[in-house]
């Protein structure tokens, strides 16, 4: 009788152990967070704008270890779109529906936000050129750059969804006499989708005069962009950048801003979270907070 007790009493004890071994794997998964690598110019953005309650900036505290890191803003979307428990930031251009995008602080990813800087999550895209070069860029990329800071440039950036720069903008005409050459761009991934739009436009207003401008494109991050304009020793380097240049590299940089553009933080579809404050981004990409149901309850 008392073996059969003992027995009795083993089974029970491995019921509640099985029990609770299905529940924890039934359970809750930690948040998936999804970074870009150093270098990125939105990256950089992100962690300057991110910041904890007493105003401590992400780019300080440092990103949580386990961050999942990618080199592209395609790449964030695809890991978002495919992870339940993901989330991530990407330019708001570049958002599909394939992910959900958060408000942040009740405010909605929008270009009127951004422009009436009700929207705090947003940074400057920059075209970027050698200031050793000077006026020795060649024809191609002086004619490409005078596009760039044209009100046809900015009409493009309007019907891309990113707010306008039309401070010195003026209108692009086709030069008089054809002019040839290669253009070599890189830097942002972000920029990368715009600059797109911006070359097929460039080429639909120049007609015949730029058919002999072949422009080159190799985006790999907003570093990558600033390295190449740096060593540019031929003239027809345009670097792509997400982010403000830094004081460190006004001295070799000549720069202007083409656009301002919304960092939007996506979620998977399923999730059901709407909105986010700053501070909570801030303890989710340290790892204070690891499960979405603990913003519910904050």
């Amino acid at each position: 009788m008392k073996t059969s007790k003992k027995v009795i009493f083993v089974m029970i004890a491995l019921v509640i152990a099985l029990t609770a071994v299905l529940a924890a794997c039934g359970g809750e998964k930690d948040i998936a967070v999804i970074a870009r690598t150093s270098g990125s110019g939105t990256r950089d953005a992100f962690e300057s704008i991110v910041k904890s309650e007493d105003g401590t900036a992400l780019k300080d505290a440092g990103l949580m270890k386990g961050a999942l890191e990618q080199d592209k803003t395609s790449t964030v979307i695809s890991l978002v779109s495919s992870t339940e428990t993901g989330i991530g930031y990407v330019s708001l251009g570049s958002v599909d529906d394939s992910v959900k995008v958060l408000k942040v602080e009740g405010v909605e990813a929008t270009a009127e936000n951004v422009l009436s800087g009700d929207y705090k999550m947003q940074r400057p895209f920059v075209i970027m050129t050698s200031k050793a070069m000077g006026e020795n860029l060649t024809a191609a990329t002086k004619d490409f750059l005078a596009f760039l800071r044209s009100t046809q440039a900015q009409d493009v950036v309007e019907e891309e969804g990113y707010v306008r720069q039309d401070e010195g903008a003026t209108e692009y005409t086709a030069p008089a006499s054809a002019v040839s050459g290669t253009v070599s761009i890189s830097g942002s991934t972000s920029v990368d989708p715009l600059m797109d739009k911006l070359i097929g436009k460039y080429k639909e207003i120049g007609g015949a005069s730029v058919a002999g401008v072949e422009i080159s494109k190799n985006c790999q991050g907003t570093s990558h962009g600033i390295s190449a304009v740096k060593a540019d020793k031929t003239g027809n380097v345009i670097g792509l950048g997400s982010s403000a240049v830094k004081e460190a590299d006004e001295a070799e940089i000549a720069h202007f801003e083409i656009a301002l553009d919304a960092i939007a933080v996506i979620v998977n579809p399923e999730n059901t979270l709407e909105d986010i404050t700053i501070a909570q981004l801030f303890d989710i990409y340290t790892g204070k907070i690891v499960k979405f149901s603990a913003l519910s309850a904050a």
